[in-house]
């Protein structure tokens, strides 16, 4: 398939989901009530992480609560960019004594927030990045001027095995060591930083890019 018919069949995509969310409005993933993608009721139900994770690396759900795993594949596999949106609001207003620390401590500039990227193929395949999705819906919910995305920061060079493949935690880290590149190491000096991902299990994606920055 050439990277022209790629473009049409995503832009299509777009534009059928778009077009079903005006005729039909957003029915709750979990009770199919409608109006929302989550409702509230469904939202006070989800699990959330217990797990420890590495420093500096937080969770807001666990992956194994049945409706997140719904909502985070919908979202990877299925067209539904506007589930990641409402996933970066319930991030940001679930951190927000987190957030007002980092405020602080960034001295009144922006605050970058940095989606963790995805190779080409996988974004001419889906249409869009996952995490950049929730990384706009993240920063919507906030203030004005409190944060600003940084897509460009860092970039992926390597078509790494997709880590949810992979069980064993050694190969993991092993598997995406060194798939990250920074395209100008400038830009983030003294800059406080937030990294968005939509799942981390063993932390080894997100800790490469925190060693990386």
């Amino acid at each position: 398939m050439g990277e022209t018919t790629k473009k049409t069949i995503n832009t299509i995509k777009r534009g059928f989901s778009l077009i079903l969310e005006i005729l039909f409005p957003s029915k709750c993933l979990g009770c199919r009530k409608g109006g929302q993608i989550l409702c509230e009721n469904c939202i006070d139900g989800l699990r959330l992480a217990e797990r420890p994770t590495e420093e500096k690396i937080m969770a807001l759900y666990d992956y194994r609560d049945p409706l997140i795993k719904k909502a985070i594949w919908k979202l990877k596999y299925y067209h539904s960019p506007y589930l990641g949106r409402k996933l970066g609001e319930l991030l940001y207003s679930s951190f927000l004594e987190e957030i007002q620390s980092l405020r602080m401590f960034s001295a009144g500039s922006p605050i970058y927030i940095v989606p963790v990227p995805i190779s080409n193929d996988k974004r001419k395949v889906r249409g869009y990045n996952q995490s950049e999705i929730i990384a706009k819906g993240f920063c919507n919910f906030a203030d004005t001027n409190l944060f600003t995305i940084k897509k460009d920061i860092i970039y992926k060079k390597a078509n790494t095995v997709p880590q949810a493949r992979i069980e064993n935690r050694n190969k993991r880290l092993k598997n995406i060591k060194g798939a990250f590149e920074i395209k100008d190491a400038e830009q983030i000096m003294g800059k406080t930083i937030i990294i968005i991902d939509d799942v981390t299990t063993t932390g080894g994606t997100l800790g490469e890019m925190i060693k990386l920055l």
